[in-house]
C-alpha cells in the first residue's frame, strides 16, 4: 500500500518488504507491502542501460560474448564496470545495465548496514512501463527527469538538460506519470495510470548479480523452529540405517581420501574441509574421478591460473570449475585448452576488474 509521506530511513533500519528509494546516503520508503521481494530504486544517471543483440543459443554463452558485445558502447574499460544480464526484450535482443564498480559496491555496502542487504537494486528508469512504439515514457523526480523508451532502456537527466536532450531525440510524443514536470513540453500527455511499484512479475533487471549477489536470507523463527521439529524426526530415522551407514562410510572414506590426492595436485594451496563430500554424491564418484583428472591434464600447461572453487553435479555429469586469470584472455586460453582436450566446457558467468578476470567453466566428458 502506498504511503501517505514518503518515511526518510537512516542506516541500522529494520529490514521491511516494499520499495525504498535511494536518494545519496539516505533510504527512503516510498511503498510497503506484507509479501514479496524487496527493491530498492537508485538513480538511473549511475547506470547505463543499453539494448544490446546476443544471438547465442545458451545463458552461458550470452554471458561470456557480452563484455565484447557493449566493449565500443560505454566509456569506461570493462574491468572498471559491473554488467549485468538483463531479461530477453526482443528477439534475441536483451536489457543490459552497466554501473561502475565503486558505485555498485558502495551502494551493497550502504544497504547492508541499514538492514536491506537482501534487497534488490534497481535502477528507477525501470519503475516506468514501456513506452508505445515511437514515444517516451517520463516522470519527474525534482530537479530530474526519467524517462523509459520503446526500446525498454531507460535514463535519467537533470530537468534544465532534458528539452535540449528531447529534441536531440527526435521530439517523440511524451506520456508524463505522476505530478506535472513543469515544462513546456509539446505533444505531452498525462498518462492515464499510475506508477505501480508493487505490480508483479521480477524487475527487468537487478543489479545485485555476480559478485554483488544479495546474500542469502535467513529463515523466520517459526521456520527454524518447524525445521529443528523436522530434524529431530529425521534424526531418529537415521539411527535405524547406522549399520549400513557405518560399511558404507568406510567406502566414503577411502574414495574421499582418492579424491583429495587428485584435487591437491589439482589445486595446490586449496583448503579441502567437510564440503568435499559434496562432490562424490551416490554413484558419482566413479565419473567425477576421471574427468577431474583429464581437466587436470588439459590445464597445466596453461599459466597464470587460480581455482576459486569447483562442484559436481551428478544429474548431467558436470563439472563446475571457478577460474580466476589476469584477463578475459586467460579465461579464453583455459577453455581453449580444454575444448583441445576433447572435453566440452562451456563459459558461465564472467566477471572482469581490478586486474583480474573470473569465471566459471562447466565441463563435460565431450563425445567420446
Amino acid at each position: 500500500m502506498p504511503l501517505d509521506s514518503p518515511t526518510l530511513i537512516v542506516p541500522a533500519v529494520v529490514a521491511a518488504c516494499g520499495a525504498w528509494r535511494l536518494e545519496g546516503d539516505t533510504l527512503v520508503m516510498v511503498e510497503r507491502w506484507d509479501v514479496g521481494a524487496t527493491i530498492v530504486l537508485v538513480p538511473t544517471e549511475a547506470v547505463l542501460l543499453l539494448a544490446v543483440d546476443l544471438p547465442m543459443a545458451s545463458a552461458s554463452q550470452r554471458r561470456a560474448a557480452l563484455p565484447f558485445a557493449i566493449e565500443d558502447r560505454i566509456a569506461d574499460p570493462l574491468d572498471a564496470v559491473h554488467i549485468v544480464l538483463g531479461q530477453m526484450i526482443g528477439p534475441q535482443t536483451y536489457l543490459v545495465a552497466v554501473v561502475r564498480h565503486e558505485t555498485i559496491a558502495a551502494w551493497v555496502a550502504l544497504l547492508a548496514e541499514a538492514g536491506l542487504g537482501h534487497a534488490r537494486i534497481v535502477p528507477d528508469a525501470l519503475v516506468l512501463p514501456v513506452a508505445p512504439v515511437g514515444s517516451w515514457n517520463i516522470m519527474g523526480d525534482g530537479e530530474r527527469i526519467v524517462v523509459r523508451t520503446d526500446a525498454e532502456t531507460g535514463f535519467a537527466v537533470p530537468a534544465a538538460r532534458f528539452l535540449a536532450l528531447w529534441a536531440a531525440g527526435g521530439s517523440l510524443p511524451c506520456a508524463v506519470f505522476g505530478a506535472p514536470i513543469g515544462l513546456d513540453l509539446p505533444m505531452a500527455t498525462v498518462a492515464e495510470t499510475t506508477v505501480d511499484l508493487a505490480r508483479p512479475g521480477a524487475p527487468a533487471i537487478d543489479l545485485r548479480a555476480g559478485p554483488y549477489a544479495a546474500p542469502a536470507r535467513a529463515l523466520p523463527r517459526v521456520l527454524r523452529r518447524a525445521a529443528a521439529v523436522v530434524a529431530l524426526g529425521l534424526l531418529a530415522h537415521t539411527a535405524i540405517l547406522a549399520t549400513d551407514a557405518h560399511v558404507l562410510g568406510n567406502q566414503a572414506a577411502a574414495r574421499r581420501t582418492e579424491t583429495e590426492a587428485l584435487l591437491r595436485a589439482t589445486l595446490p594451496g586449496t583448503p579441502l574441509s567437510a564440503d568435499l563430500d559434496r562432490l562424490l554424491p551416490g554413484g558419482g564418484g566413479g565419473r567425477l574421478l576421471p574427468l577431474l583428472a583429464r581437466v587436470a591434464v588439459a590445464l597445466d600447461p596453461v599459466g597464470g591460473l587460480a581455482w576459486t572453487k569447483l562442484g559436481w553435479s551428478a544429474a548431467d555429469n558436470s563439472l563446475t570449475l571457478g577460474v580466476e586469470a589476469g584477463d578475459i584472455g586467460g579465461l579464453q586460453r583455459a577453455q581453449a585448452a580444454l575444448t583441445a582436450a576433447g572435453l566440452a566446457p562451456v563459459s558461465g558467468a564472467v566477471t572482469a576488474g581490478q586486474g583480474r578476470a573470473v569465471g566459471d567453466l562447466i565441463v563435460r566428458a565431450g563425445a567420446t
